[in-house]
């Protein structure tokens, strides 16, 4: 994709050392914010090519900025005498110092021993850095004791006493899941994704990986996957990850790690402790239904919405409700997908029955009756009158005017008998033309059928 700009790479580069190799260096912040104002003014590109190619770049400079932390991680751990002090319960060496055996020991018994210091590290942390080739750490990681006390158990600053690279009981991810997401592509730092606006990562209960939400998930397992994760169940979800500082800790309104950025404010405006859900819309009202055991959109029951208990669905309070038992736990009849966890809109029908409106505007297109009962989903005077205008200036020829029509109504239920025509056949109870054709009898065929039968019986 092409940009405004021209972009050698997600990182700035030195002129290089005298081996003519380039050092690479940190993407601060406002350079970063250089590169995303030039692809977010490029008026050739449309809104959803601006949003994969700053969330590529934002990727790609995470990315390299972590690689450049790790390299420099391990610079200051090496400088501050080996690795053996940060591997709890690693026996320490008796092996001196490289550095400080450089000083006293001839040249070949320096490399010698450096090459021995580097087979001992290897052979001691080959567990860790075969996980850690693909995977990285969080900046820090918090869990929740048995008497609920939040407690720092690890964080990647070296100096720490709780900087422990090789403890397995970390958890690790892939730098493209530590990378935050924005809602808006990152033109105006909306921290979040395309489906909602929040600052943390949900990690998925069983596969342990990061999304920003449950429909990032399902998206994702939509793609051709060789290891494709389960649905996320909301309510399992016991850990997020705050995007602002990336830090890993036990799920709740806000970050508990003290250095983080946002200074204690919430991850979202709406924050839901049952259902694990975030969302930092301004102009939107979300409420928890304890019935529906889900969050909905709406000021609140008894404000606008009420629960009906017979249907298992909060309808609003200013609609005419039909019920229909367990009406929202099946799927769209249009689309077959489920309802009672959608995010898109609803439309409740004239008989009772559901189903998404922009299903509906399509099914609109071309039928007015319920694909389930078959009654009209609404209001069809103004159509039925048309009809009736039809019929009036297109009367049947003489050979159909004695026929007649016995008709089911699919509005009302009753059963009829009414002239026949092509345009419609129109219920004489509720004065729908919604019905069905039972038998069509000609009224000419029949009298002279029963003429003749009465003549046969006469002989």
């Amino acid at each position: 994709v092409a940009s405004a700009t021209p972009i050698s790479g997600p990182f700035e580069q030195s002129g290089g050392d005298a081996n003519g190799k380039t050092e690479e260096k940190y993407t601060s912040a406002g350079e970063l914010e250089k590169l995303i104002r030039a692809i977010g003014t490029n008026p050739n590109l449309d809104t959803k090519q601006k949003n994969l190619t700053i969330q590529g770049l934002r990727d790609s400079v995470w990315k390299s900025n972590c690689r450049l932390s790790k390299r420099k991680r391990e610079e200051d751990v090496g400088a501050l005498g080996g690795f053996s002090e940060y591997f709890p319960g690693q026996a320490h060496t008796t092996e001196p110092n490289v550095a400080t055996a450089a000083r006293h020991q001839p040249e070949a018994v320096v490399q010698t021993t450096q090459q021995t210091h580097h087979m001992s590290f290897s052979m001691s942390s080959a567990g860790a850095s075969a996980r850690l080739r693909r995977e990285t750490p969080p900046s820090s990681y918090f869990k929740k004791s048995v008497d609920g006390e939040i407690s720092l158990v690890w964080t990647s600053y070296p100096q720490s006493t709780a900087f422990h690279p090789n403890n397995n009981s970390v958890p690790l991810f892939s730098a493209s899941e530590l990378a935050p997401t924005y809602h808006d592509g990152g033109i105006n730092h909306i921290l979040g994704c395309p489906h909602y606006a929040r600052s943390c990562k949900l990690r998925h209960p069983t596969s342990g990986r990061l999304y920003t939400c449950r429909l990032c998930c399902e998206q994702t397992r939509e793609m051709a996957a060789k290891d494709k994760d389960s649905p996320l169940d909301r309510y399992e979800v016991t850990e997020v990850l705050c995007m602002r500082c990336g830090a890993l800790q036990p799920a709740g309104d806000k970050c508990v790690n003290q250095e983080c950025p946002s200074g204690g404010k919430p991850f979202s405006r709406y924050c839901c402790n049952i259902c694990h859900f975030y969302d930092d819309s301004v102009n939107k009202s979300i409420y928890h239904c304890p019935f529906c055991n889900v969050c909905r959109s709406g000021k609140g029951l008894g404000i606008d919405y009420r629960h009906c208990m017979r249907c298992n669905a909060c309808v609003s309070l200013k609609d005419d409700h039909h019920c229909i038992p367990q009406r929202l736990q099946g799927n769209c009849p249009i689309c077959h997908e489920s309802m009672f966890q959608s995010t898109e809109p609803l439309r409740g029908l004239k008989c009772g029955h559901v189903m998404h409106l922009s299903c509906f505007k399509n099914m609109r297109g071309h039928s007015y009756t319920c694909p389930l009962c078959k009654k009209s989903v609404e209001d069809m005077s103004e159509y039925f009158a048309l009809l009736d205008s039809a019929i009036r200036m297109q009367p049947m020829p003489p050979a159909y005017a004695a026929t007649t029509s016995n008709i089911y109504c699919q509005d009302c239920g009753k059963v009829g008998n009414v002239a026949y025509h092509f345009v419609g056949l129109k219920c004489q109870h509720c004065q729908s033309y919604n019905t069905r054709e039972l038998q069509r009898v000609d009224a000419n065929i029949m009298a002279s059928l029963w003429q003749g039968y009465n003549s046969h019986q006469s002989t």
